[in-house]
């Protein structure tokens, strides 16, 4: 819980770099803490050398783990971390052609610096979207950005000790919450969906085709059994679909947005996270054009790394054509710019595995404003035709992949 609150008390002070150095020399002492007070209290703990010798076996030889205890030693017996403050450049113009940098400077530099400094170049691009993100490093850990590396820390010592109250039997530990709400003695193995490790804080995202910013807004919505009363009524069945995997579960949520779309017309974009069979995540995202698009996705992507997630759908209404067409240079041409292109009901679904499904349902609009749906088009797998939206999702996967995040 100490380790917790500290995490958030780094978070809180990012762009200030003395406290954050603080609170960061203090988060390293106290995860290593963690593993000190077991050692310590071996003898009263059931089952001690089977848990702690698997994790010493399969998770302490990991970098990240090394580099914690290091980190500690160092912090501790002679100085502070070689912190750099780093600035990440992602520009996307389109689905397949995107773009990222690196940049490093003083820590103390101000963004304004940094940024003069990164467009004074011209060979960086003047198109698409740029998303521009600010990033404490270790120069020892060059790959991970800090409250990234220290969240994963967390994540493992906190597998290690669920692995001690299973050995014991015991439930949750009876310790008070802190002032922080969500600091309390619950133990999972999953990321906590406090821990948001791609805030939309600490980055900036511009238009480069208008000049203007965009601003990321999120607004939360409880649940409220009330209005899920009057949904009910209001569609005429049950819109509660029994959680499942991804692809278990997209046909039966086409059969519900349907209802939905029958009855008002239109539907909203929404997107569902899993892990495992698992609904882990619910949101809305929304754009105001194609680049918003863009740039929306790639903050989805964000979100999945944040939540662990293996699994995802999306359901939106999108510009459909039935067959493909290419351009004088061979590329094809979007549904939305062809003069032949139909609304749908597109459904998207993937899994960290490698699993993909698209259900798509073209309709139409009659003169009094009557939906009629065609049929169902399904497709599986490497038969998608265009799977654009959810490639930065796939990307941050095998990113997360390659770092063996679990």
């Amino acid at each position: 819980m100490d380790c917790h609150a500290t995490w958030h008390a780094m978070a809180d002070s990012y762009m200030e770099p003395d406290t954050f150095r603080m609170h960061l020399n203090s988060l390293l002492q106290s995860l290593r803490n963690v593993t000190f007070l077991l050692q310590k209290q071996k003898a009263e703990l059931p089952k001690f050398d089977e848990w702690y010798t698997a994790f010493v076996r399969d998770v302490c030889p990991r970098p990240l783990l090394r580099w914690s205890v290091k980190s500690r030693n160092r912090v501790v017996k002679e100085s502070d971390l070689e912190l750099l403050s780093e600035f990440r450049i992602r520009w996307v113009m389109d689905w397949l052609r995107r773009g990222e940098r690196k940049f490093t400077f003083p820590p103390r530099m101000s963004t304004r610096d940094m940024l003069g400094a990164i467009f004074s170049d011209p060979g960086n691009p003047r198109v698409g979207v740029v998303t521009i993100s600010r990033r404490w490093v270790d120069k020892a850990l060059p790959d991970y950005e800090l409250l990234h590396a220290t969240r994963e820390v967390f994540i493992e010592l906190s597998r290690l000790l669920l692995s001690a109250h299973d050995a014991s039997g015991g439930g949750a530990c009876e310790l008070d919450t802190r002032d922080l709400k969500c600091v309390t003695p619950a133990i999972t193995p999953h990321p906590l969906s406090c821990m948001v490790i791609n805030s939309g804080i600490l980055q900036e995202h511009l238009d480069l085709s208008d000049g203007f910013g965009i601003k990321e807004v999120e607004y939360r919505i409880d649940r409220d059994e009330r209005r899920i009363k009057q949904a009910r009524k209001r569609y005429g069945g049950p819109l509660v679909i029994d959680p499942s995997g991804p692809m278990e579960m997209a046909p039966k949520l086409m059969e519900s947005a349907l209802m939905v779309l029958r009855r008002d017309k239109t539907h909203m974009n929404m997107m569902w996270s899993f892990r495992g069979s698992k609904i882990i995540d619910m949101m809305s995202p929304n754009y105001a054009d194609q680049n918003g698009k863009y740039l929306m996705f790639h903050r989805l992507a964000d979100r999945v790394e944040s939540l662990r997630a293996d699994g995802v759908i999306l359901l939106n209404e999108a510009w459909w054509a039935a067959h493909l067409v290419l351009d004088e240079n061979g590329i094809p041409i979007p549904a939305r710019e062809r003069k032949d292109r139909q609304e749908a009901l597109h459904i998207l679904a993937a899994t960290r595995e490698g699993e993909r499904l698209a259900l798509t349902v073209p309709f139409t609009r009659s003169r009094f404003g009557k939906i009629e749906t065609g049929d169902m088009l399904e497709e599986y797998g490497d038969a998608i035709g265009s799977f654009g939206p959810l490639i930065p999702i796939q990307e941050r996967w095998r990113q997360m992949d390659d770092r063996d995040e679990r």
